[in-house]
């Protein structure tokens, strides 16, 4: 990359930055604006919608008009040869939260109701189509954008996960309510530092797969699976968080037992995606 394409590439990452946070502030505000006095705890308003497509929104102005153009964009799935990163993006969620629940149950943080499995399986239809189209909004903005926009610039891989991790974190902060509606005002002290830290460690593992495969479409595959198990998780009462546990073991992204596992099979992919570099 030249100095002016490198150049570009700093200012426009700036200005999708600043864009994207500012209009997430901006739809908090609207948000409440937008909703009838008796309208349903779940309700969406035109802030949820302004907030789930700005990244997008910004993303293609500066394809088109910010000299970004399309190539690093990452739409061919690349199946030959990704074998591996394909397989990873379909079973590390499932096996994160397995072992993130078992622990929790078998340390007295959440427990389970067998009866509700069927609930949990009509949560997993109902919640899967949203799914699909909200995460590819925010993939295409964030793998498809924002990860390889920063790799680009050759900085060291691990501060460019951190950067989109911390990014795409900061981007969720004015709707933690409406995501995750277990929360108190003591939480929220211990819950931003840790749905920051959850987004770095998910990104380490979603940017390793984006670097080693060039495509945006696992990521979408990965992040859909991951919404789809822990919302129906909590929609359908299958597991119950005991007080004083909810950040240990939560099937979100702000799980302690989550971010843990996160790391580690981010830093596992890493060294596996260099050995075969080398």
């Amino acid at each position: 990359m030249n100095q002016h394409s490198k150049s570009r590439t700093k200012r426009n990452l700036l200005i999708f930055t600043i864009a994207i946070l500012g209009i997430s502030a901006l739809a908090a505000f609207i948000e409440p604006l937008t909703l009838p006095p008796d309208a349903e705890a779940e309700a969406s308003g035109l802030g949820q919608l302004l907030w789930l497509i700005s990244p997008l929104a910004v993303m293609l102005l500066l394809r088109l008009l910010g000299g970004d153009g399309w190539g690093d964009l990452g739409l061919r799935p690349r199946f030959k040869g990704n074998r591996f990163w394909w397989l990873a993006s379909l079973v590390i969620f499932p096996l994160v939260l397995t072992i993130s629940l078992l622990a929790g149950v078998l340390l007295g943080g959440l427990n389970l109701d067998a009866n509700l499995l069927s609930a949990f399986g009509a949560a997993l239809l109902a919640t899967l189509v949203w799914s699909l189209i909200k995460n590819l909004f925010e993939e295409l903005a964030w793998r498809g954008y924002l990860a390889p926009k920063m790799h680009s610039l050759q900085m060291n891989t691990w501060r460019a996960h951190a950067l989109v991790g911390l990014i795409w974190g900061t981007w969720h902060l004015p709707f933690i309510y409406v995501f995750w509606p277990y929360l108190s005002p003591g939480l929220l002290w211990y819950f931003i530092p840790l749905l920051l830290l959850g987004t770095i460690s998910q990104s380490v593992v979603y940017g390793e797969i984006r670097l080693a495969t060039g495509s945006f479409w696992p990521a979408w595959v990965m992040h859909t699976i991951g919404n789809t198990l822990g919302n129906s998780l909590l929609l359908s009462g299958l597991i119950q968080l005991n007080p004083g546990w909810e950040l240990w073991f939560s099937p979100g992204a702000e799980s302690v037992s989550n971010i843990v596992l996160m790391f580690a099979i981010g830093y596992w992919l890493h060294r596996r995606r260099n050995r075969l570099v080398d």
